[in-house]
């Protein structure tokens, strides 16, 4: 079996990101690698598409889409797999009825970032319902707990346990049923919508479905947005849904702004009604002199959830063992399906 492997020089060489995936490619067959240099892309491009027609399998370095034409398919006579991480993001280059014909299976291994950026959002919760944050700065500023129990910290707010708490998971995508899992030592209430996803998964993840977004914020003491950016996710967590959260909620953003109405969310903090941990922002970077970046219900990261050298290793490793299990005849973890680009163009009916 011949692979071509394509990375960028600098993010996936120079990181190793490559060191566990290589490896086992090298074991599994004939490896010839293409390094990209910034600046040079088109040129690894055109040696790419020419490396293609000779080749069993493709593997890319994560996050790179290469300017695939039709002809550059149906020109791999040999391909079976195309391996990377593709942010689920497929059209104009994919047609998934043409990779079918073809016998090309497509790999993206987007949702290997998915324990990354659940386990931040479940740090955020840890410390948004205790303010770890604040304490320490108490602790370094030569502060000391003068009150008894929560009254000092911030009065009238969520706060001291997670146990029995309970968690509205705006969407149950990888990143929520991760989460959902996570937080099951909880022994949270778990309330979930997504109207695209069945009875059988909820009880799968032993969550119960809420009828709409804003009725599952009305019923939350923590609300963890886990929506990607889609056409029909933009803005979703609306006015309404924020202003639908109990005075003194919690609200954990790791997915994007772009489906939360910012302006409403930076009110309610403002008015000292609720207390956020967000990851992302539009535009990003925030000015430096944004007032949510000190404000005192703000615990504010700079797109550091799925931001981790181990995060994208797994991912492009996870690319690497799915391309050779398609190679060995067996079923990938991460295969890219059809319905996954209608999802993300919009076009997925939700569930009868």
């Amino acid at each position: 079996m011949r692979i071509a492997v394509l990375l960028h020089e600098e993010l996936h060489i120079g990181s190793g990101f490559h060191r566990d995936g290589l490896p086992l490619l090298r074991e599994f067959g004939e490896v010839e690698v293409l390094a990209m240099r910034r600046g040079e892309e088109g040129a690894a491009h055109g040696q790419f598409a020419e490396l293609l027609r000779e080749v069993d399998g493709a593997v890319i370095g994560c996050w790179h889409r290469p300017p695939m034409k039709v002809e550059d398919w149906r020109g791999a006579k040999y391909l079976k797999v195309f391996a990377g991480t593709f942010d689920n993001r497929f059209t104009g280059w994919v047609d998934f009825d043409d990779l079918d014909a073809l016998g090309i299976t497509l790999i993206d291994t987007s949702r290997s970032m998915t324990p990354s950026v659940a386990e931040y959002a479940m740090a955020m919760t840890l410390n948004l319902v205790r303010d770890i944050p604040e304490s320490l700065y108490l602790v370094r500023e030569g502060g000391w707990q003068t009150h008894p129990f929560d009254s000092w910290i911030r009065p009238g707010f969520v706060y001291g346990d997670l146990t029995g708490r309970r968690v509205g998971l705006a969407g149950l995508g990888s990143i929520n049923r991760r989460y959902a899992e996570l937080i099951a030592p909880y022994h949270c209430d778990v309330r979930v919508y997504d109207p695209f996803v069945s009875d059988e998964v909820l009880a799968q993840y032993r969550v119960k479905r809420a009828e709409s977004l804003a009725a599952l914020a009305q019923s939350s003491e923590i609300f963890v947005v886990g929506l990607p950016p889609m056409p029909t996710t933009l803005g979703v967590i609306d006015r309404d849904v924020i202003y639908s959260l109990p005075k003194g909620a919690l609200f954990v953003l790791a997915t994007r702004m772009a489906v939360v109405e910012q302006e409403a969310l930076w009110e309610r903090i403002e008015a000292n009604e609720i207390a956020a941990a967000v990851d992302v922002f539009d535009p990003e970077p925030p000015p430096a002199d944004a007032w949510f970046r000190r404000h005192r219900n703000v615990l504010a990261t700079p797109h550091i959830a799925g931001g981790t050298d181990f995060c994208h290793r797994r991912c492009l490793t996870d690319a690497c063992k799915d391309a050779i299990a398609v190679l060995s005849g067996e079923t990938p973890r991460f295969r890219a399906t059809k319905r996954d680009a209608l999802i993300y163009e919009g076009k997925m009916k939700p569930v009868a």
